[in-house]
C-alpha cells in the first residue's frame, strides 16, 4: 500500500523516465521492424487504482496480449506492456510480412521481443536516472482477460501495492498504429525509493 501520495510532479517524473526509454526502444524497434521511421507518442501517465486497472485496458472481457518483466535488486518492479489482439496482429504483420498476425509460435516470439524492448528500455531508464541496481527477469507473456493477466502477475512477484501507474503509448510505422499501455506495477516501497533519489520526496 502507498504510505504517501503521489502528485503530479512525482507522475511527471516517470512519464520522463518513460520518455528516455521511449527513445531507447525507438532505435531498437526501428532495427527490429526495418523501418526508416518509427514514432512513438509521447506517454500520458496516471495513477490508477488497482481494481481500476483491467477496466482502463479497455472492456474487461476481450481478451489481450500482455508481456511483463520483473526487475529485482535495490528496487522490486513488474513492467508489464498490453496491447489488443488487433494492435498485436498488426505488430506481428509488420515484423513477419504476409502473415494473418496470429499468435503461433512466431507470432508470440515477436511479442516477447517487442515487449522486451518496451519494459527494458523503461527499467534502462529508471536504472540509468537513479543509479539503482535493477536484474530484469526473463519476459514472460500471457494472453488472457486483463483482470486475469494482471491478477496473475500480482500473485506471481507478490504485490502488494493498490495502486499502479498506467503509461499510455502508440508505435506509429509508415503503414499502421499500435496502441499499447505500459503498466509499472511496484512493490512496497519501490516508487518511494525512486522519488527519494529524484529529490520528490
Amino acid at each position: 500500500m502507498h504510505a504517501f501520495k503521489i502528485d503530479d510532479n512525482m507522475l511527471d517524473a516517470l512519464k520522463e523516465l518513460a520518455n528516455i526509454g521511449i527513445g531507447n526502444a525507438v532505435t531498437s524497434l526501428s532495427q527490429l521492424l526495418g523501418e526508416e521511421k518509427i514514432n512513438m507518442d509521447i506517454p500520458v501517465a496516471t495513477l490508477v487504482p488497482l481494481q481500476d486497472a483491467p477496466e482502463s485496458l479497455g472492456e474487461e472481457e476481450i481478451p489481450v496480449a500482455g508481456v511483463y518483466i520483473k526487475a529485482a535488486g535495490d528496487v522490486d518492479l513488474t513492467v508489464l506492456f498490453v496491447l489488443s489482439l488487433d494492435s498485436a496482429a498488426n505488430l506481428i504483420t509488420n515484423l513477419i510480412p504476409g502473415t494473418k498476425g496470429g499468435l503461433d509460435q512466431m507470432g508470440i516470439s515477436v511479442l516477447i521481443e517487442v515487449g522486451n524492448i518496451l519494459t527494458g528500455s523503461y527499467l534502462n531508464a529508471v536504472s540509468l536516472m537513479t543509479g539503482l541496481n535493477l536484474l530484469p527477469s526473463p519476459p514472460q507473456i500471457a494472453v488472457d482477460m486483463s483482470g486475469a493477466i494482471i491478477s496473475t502477475v500480482m500473485a506471481e512477484n507478490q504485490l502488494i501495492d493498490d495502486e499502479v501507474v498506467l503509461l499510455r503509448t502508440t508505435i506509429r510505422t509508415m503503414e499502421s498504429r499500435i496502441d499499447g499501455n505500459i503498466l509499472i506495477l511496484p512493490d512496497g516501497g519501490a516508487l518511494e525509493k525512486i522519488f527519494s533519489i529524484l529529490g520528490l520526496r
